[in-house]
């Protein structure tokens, strides 16, 4: 039969699945195993749950729950999706009982968690919350305080109730109904203060979501609201009074700062709607705003977020004159949070003012504490902005203390005690706290310098190798290798049911599924955790039958044996050896790279069209491919050996570009080469610190990962000492008068 269309081959491959599924329940007998031809009955069951088909679904769950089918709790949890908004309670608990310990069963229990809640059945959410293990739906936390609110089941003071709601509340990603719920609940109920509702706002501004800004501006009452949805569209003209669309100065309606600023792709179809949707309704935006006198000061620091976000220079210089500040109703500590966000947003785009901005910050601070006047932020070493707004405070101290002022550590050192406690022992940070003691001096600085060191040392990480060397005054030592696993081991790891039912799945090809599988079983598969004995054989098992991404994800897991050849696995030896030999790369970069951009997937494809195994871009790989005279069309993107020859030839080109520079060619193979060009501009400094600056957080951690993984694959491949600093290099700063000029035609 030959199709003329894709659709037409869909529909027919349904047909056929139907057709044979229901064969095989007309066939089927209880109790029996028939696993292999049972999975012709899970795609039809998958197939029926996406069409919505309850009667076919029901009757293939049916079959493979009375064949004992082991993904038979997969399709009876598609048909509990179905059926979610009308399900009882019993209901309910006959599913979670008839799955114990099964990944299905909490992602179910936490589906209902949110339809109880949607529900206010708070007896019901109490019973079940506390059988949620993964816990990571913060809707979820969210509706617990309120049920715990409301049936008068909350332990602990009126204080710990309300840090725990505003930490529930600002953690919060995006707006939801759980959290909006529990947030107007505990405000009218005085748990939750107006002060808290402002404060939230701000990092909701600060961060970019929208949907969040609006729901906490409704608890404020309908003027703020409105004044919220103008001033988030247009920041300039609700400061200055002015109407910005129509020249009263510079409308950001389609950046997007804060967490995500940066480039903003202003296409031309936005700006056709942000014109369409600016006639619309002009006179909206005109209309003066009644609001409470004592909110013009917090919403004029909302609006000047926005601005700073988009235009630091611009807002800086506004903010300089006192008089502004007080026609805005501003007191000291809503300047201190402005110029924290001048010095973020400057911080980010590495311009030579953040680092006096945060200064100012500061002083306003003091000057608010002095005046008794914090309100959102306490008066001990919290300073009540945002983690990123300090980590960017940090790295602009890092910045002036390497490059000539050392008076700057103080900054870094300000930042750091701010910080909340987990971000504090974050290797990161811990890390430059002991840098800083070192530059202060002083035996006892010296020491505690080590102290930290020692707490951030790791032989298989980025700043745990730096501390690492920087402790020992020698590289790390490699791992020892640890006792080998047996056959029984092995069994027993395949025996487990979620790594079952996650090695039938990926058979199936449903990865997505599969991974949740697999990683639930890692977390949760067995009661008190899997040893790490038991997590070395489920990746064992997966480095068997090469599905890298879970042998090294599964591996990594472990906490005292460490397995070198399961977290860096050296897949396709040959090819990729070769790949480097012909272009003169290090075989150990690359690998570090490839074990970054796919896990040795040959198939990975990213959301933005990256493919195979070093994740080409289409466009890049035409343009390597004509470079080098390579063979190519764009069905060979994935193609093994074409990819690793493609990559392994635009990475040397990017590095050749640099001068040499990995983290340089490691920013530019994940950000474009024109990026850490510009990144690289003004003072000569540190090489960990430039790659602590780089203003992507995504290419950030790229960098350090990459970097870290070739130093590994170094000793892996050829027994080179883990001396991550060597990889790195002493500096980095603008190119060199005699290097020759940049390759601008590097996409």
């Amino acid at each position: 039969m030959i199709f003329k269309d894709k659709y037409a081959v869909r529909r027919a491959r349904r047909v056929w699945a139907a057709t044979l599924a229901g064969a095989l329940l007309c066939f089927a007998q209880p109790g029996q195993a028939q696993w292999a031809d049972g999975d012709a009955t899970v795609v039809a069951a998958k197939d029926a749950a996406r069409t919505r088909d309850r009667a076919r679904l029901l009757a293939a769950r049916d079959a493979l729950i009375a064949a004992q089918h082991p993904l038979a709790p997969w399709a009876d949890y598609w048909y509990f999706q179905i059926r979610q908004v009308e399900l009882s309670p019993a209901e309910v608990d006959e599913f979670l009982a008839r799955w114990p310990d099964s990944y299905v069963a909490d992602r179910a229990r936490n589906d209902w968690l949110l339809e109880l809640g949607r529900r206010q059945n708070w007896s019901a959410f109490l019973r079940v919350q506390p059988g949620f293990r993964m816990n990571d739906d913060r809707e979820v936390a969210c509706y617990g305080l309120l049920a715990r609110q409301q049936m008068g089941a909350w332990a602990g003071s009126a204080g710990d109730q309300r840090e725990q709601a505003r930490a529930a509340w600002f953690a919060q990603k995006d707006g939801d109904n759980g959290c909006d719920a529990m947030a107007k609940t505990l405000l009218s109920a005085g748990i939750l203060k107006t002060d808290d509702v402002w404060r939230k706002l701000r990092l909701a501004v600060e961060s970019d979501k929208p949907k969040a800004v609006q729901q906490a501006a409704r608890l404020l009452g309908d003027p703020v609201a409105q004044a919220v949805a103008r001033l988030m569209s247009q920041p300039q003209a609700f400061l200055t009074g002015g109407d910005a669309a129509q020249g009263g100065g510079t409308s950001v309606a389609s950046r997007s700062p804060g967490a995500s600023m940066g480039p903003v792709k202003d296409s031309k179809a936005k700006r056709q709607a942000a014109n369409k949707a600016g006639k619309a309704k002009p006179s909206l935006m005109l209309l003066p705003i009644e609001t409470p006198p004592e909110a013009k000061g917090p919403l004029n620091v909302l609006a000047f977020i926005r601005w700073a976000g988009s235009d630091p220079q611009g807002a800086a210089q506004a903010i300089g004159d006192p008089s502004i500040r007080t026609r805005w109703g501003w007191r000291s500590e809503e300047a201190a949070w402005a110029w924290a966000q001048l010095g973020r947003s400057a911080a980010w785009r590495l311009q030579p003012d953040a680092a006096s901005y945060y200064e100012r910050a500061l002083t306003d601070r003091a000057l608010a504490a002095a005046a008794g006047e914090l309100r959102l932020g306490a008066a001990r070493g919290d300073l009540g902005w945002s983690n990123d707004t300090l980590a960017w405070m940090a790295r602009v101290g890092l910045r002036g203390a390497v490059t000539g002022t050392p008076a700057r550590w103080a900054l870094v050192e300000q930042a750091l005690e701010a910080m909340p406690a987990d971000m504090q022992q974050d290797a990161t940070w811990q890390y430059w706290r002991a840098k800083m003691l070192q530059a202060r001096g002083g035996e006892a600085n010296r020491q505690h310098a080590r102290e930290w060191l020692a707490k951030a040392a790791h032989p298989l990480t980025f700043y745990g190798q730096l501390a690492a060397e920087e402790l020992q005054g020698a590289p790390a030592k490699t791992p020892a290798r640890p006792p080998a696993l047996t056959e029984s081991d092995l069994a027993q790891a395949r025996a487990l049911p979620g790594v079952d039912r996650a090695l039938r799945l990926l058979d199936l090809g449903w990865r997505t599924e599969a991974v949740k599988e697999w990683n639930y079983t890692l977390s949760y598969g067995k009661p008190g955790g899997l040893s790490d004995r038991e997590l070395r054989a489920i990746a064992e098992e997966a480095c068997r039958r090469e599905i890298w991404d879970r042998c090294i994800n599964s591996s990594d897991k472990t906490r005292q044996e460490v397995d070198l050849s399961q977290r860096y696995p050296t897949p396709f030896r040959e090819d990729v050896l070769r790949a480097a030999q012909d272009v003169g790369l290090d075989p150990a970069y690359m690998y570090g790279l490839i074990r970054q951009e796919s896990r040795f997937i040959v198939s990975a494809r990213s959301n933005v069209g990256a493919s195979g195994l070093m994740q080409v871009m289409p466009a890049t790989a035409a343009w390597t491919a004509r470079k080098l005279g390579i063979d190519y069309h764009p069905g060979l993107i994935t193609d093994r050996l074409t990819n690793l020859r493609i990559g392994a030839g635009y990475l040397k080109l990017v590095l050749d570009d640099l001068q040499g520079s990995q983290a340089m060619a490691a920013a530019a193979y994940n950000a474009g080469p024109s990026r850490p060009r510009r990144w690289r501009e003004g003072m000569r400094m540190d090489a960990a610190v430039w790659v602590e600056n780089i203003p992507f957080s995504e290419t950030r951690d790229y960098v350090k990962k990459v970097l870290a993984n070739a130093t590994v694959y170094a000793a892996v491949l050829h027994g080179t000492p883990l001396s991550v600093r060597n990889r790195l290099g002493a500096t980095i700063g603008p190119r060199a008068d005699s290097a020759p000029p940049p390759e601008m035609d590097l996409p």
